[in-house]
């Protein structure tokens, strides 16, 4: 399951260099947001979407703006943020799962994130897409083959979520 949103009339072309934040993760796995953040950092570049700022010199500004984990960030620290960084716009996400599910003798990963793309002169939010994704397949059920892992999961979902900005 997948839903995103481009923002009528913007033309993203303008957007040279993004800044991936630290994801907010509402699962249970405390490196969910982490894993998945760096995901999404090498998904954007395989795609060749945006140049992105590595990630040790965003967590300095973040950590100069006193960002914490759990703050939510406000239009004015965001254009902070931006402009500190040099980029056109902040990538934002959250992790809603992280989880094994099992049905039966079968236990298969499910991950859903929502990844949003901020304007970073205006605050605005540009794009936004959520979705779900699991390695649960029916051939591997009823044959005994290994479910996708939670790596493969992840790549999968980012790479169907960052598609829809194309």
């Amino acid at each position: 399951m997948m839903e995103s949103y481009l923002r009528e009339g913007v033309d993203t072309t303008y957007i040279k260099k993004v800044a991936v934040l630290k994801f907010e993760n509402n699962s249970q796995d405390n490196y969910a947001a982490e894993r998945l953040r760096n995901i999404t950092m090498t998904e954007i570049l395989s795609l060749g979407l945006f140049d992105v700022v590595d990630k040790a010199m965003v967590d300095v500004v973040l950590e100069e703006q006193m960002v914490g984990e759990k703050v939510s960030l406000d239009k004015s620290t965001l254009r902070r943020i931006a402009k500190k960084l040099g980029v056109q716009a902040l990538v934002v996400g959250a992790v809603d799962a992280y989880e094994e599910n099992r049905d039966g003798s079968y236990t298969y990963p499910v991950v859903a994130l929502t990844l949003r793309l901020i304007d970073g002169a205006s605050g605005e939010v540009i794009w936004q897409a959520s979705g779900t994704a699991s390695g649960y397949s029916t051939s591997g059920r009823l044959f005994g083959l290994r479910p996708k892992d939670f790596t493969q999961v992840s790549f999968d979902l980012v790479e169907r979520l960052l598609k829809t900005l194309k």
